[in-house]
């Protein structure tokens, strides 16, 4: 904050011990913000929503902390709360992207794609070109179908933030999506790489490479060469449980982890059927997918 510049010069060192002051509180609200992303980043929801709480009491109306407790949350699934504060927001900075991609978020969420494709296009046109939004309307063509689309959107985004771990996490989803498995699990794989500091986005990175290798067995085993074919696909299948066994000691919540678990379980389950007894120990085989 700038004292004006007309000022009485008995009043001079009252407005600078002022400005001081003002100064070191922004200083505070930044480091609690910084505080407050950590937490969020690290899932730690009761501490994030605290955090944010405490910002918004020193300074009502900030904009990336209304964004951060709506989207804090948001992923703890209280929606009202979160469209609440992403309402704020909109109101608060009408000129800002962050309320309209939070409430395209919530749209989303609420399984409402018309509402949240005009949020995420109005969050756009504040915003032309925003990589955090065009991430969104990418996972909102995935949600609805249009893969090859986001497929599209996640490779451009990839390439030109090729250190951001959820463009290609989320280009791996849309991989497997279109019938590209292998594709999907290096992407994948790059992102478990790149969120080595994120827990939420390393998680989510072994789930979607849970996704890719179970995809990439599809259709590998020949009934007609059991001892060449099942163990190497039972080999793959160990390394997606252990894919899952990373993202689940994150302490992450994956709601859709469980169902991954099942799915494993039952390719395994049909690989057994196929070919009774074939099963033996992965670490004796390497993990190289059959051709074909």
């Amino acid at each position: 904050m700038t004292p004006p510049r007309r000022i009485v010069v008995a009043g001079a060192l009252v407005v600078v011990a002022l400005a001081c002051v003002v100064g070191l509180r922004l200083t505070s609200v930044s480091r609690s913000v910084a505080a407050a992303q950590r937490a969020l980043d690290a899932a730690d929801l009761v501490t994030a929503e605290t955090a944010w709480r405490a910002v918004l009491a020193e300074d009502p109306g900030r904009a990336e902390a209304l964004y951060g407790l709506g989207w804090t949350l948001h992923l703890a699934a209280e929606t009202d709360g979160a469209r609440e504060a992403f309402q704020q927001c909109v109101e608060a900075h009408p000129e800002s992207p962050l309320g309209y991609k939070g409430l395209g978020s919530v749209a989303m969420g609420e399984g409402n794609p018309t509402l949240a494709r005009r949020r995420f296009e109005e969050a756009l046109a504040r915003a032309p070109g925003d990589t955090a939004v065009r991430h969104s309307l990418a996972l909102l063509d995935l949600l609805t179908g249009r893969a090859d689309e986001a497929v599209v959107t996640f490779e451009a985004l990839a390439a030109e933030e090729p250190t951001h771990a959820a463009f290609q996490q989320a280009l791996g989803e849309a991989l497997v999506a279109v019938g590209r498995p292998e594709e999907a699990l290096e992407a994948a794989t790059r992102a478990v790489e790149l969120a080595a500091d994120d827990d939420r986005g390393r998680a989510l990175a072994q789930l979607t490479r849970a996704r890719a290798i179970l995809a990439a067995t599809s259709g590998r085993v020949d009934t007609a060469d059991c001892a060449g074919t099942a163990p190497p696909v039972y080999a793959w299948l160990e390394e997606a449980d252990r894919a899952l066994d990373e993202a689940e000691a994150t302490q992450v919540p994956l709601p859709d982890l469980v169902a991954a678990r099942r799915a494993i379980r039952q390719r395994r389950g049909a690989v057994d059927d196929q070919c009774p007894g074939a099963r033996v120990s992965p670490e004796s085989l390497g993990r190289k997918l059959p051709d074909g």
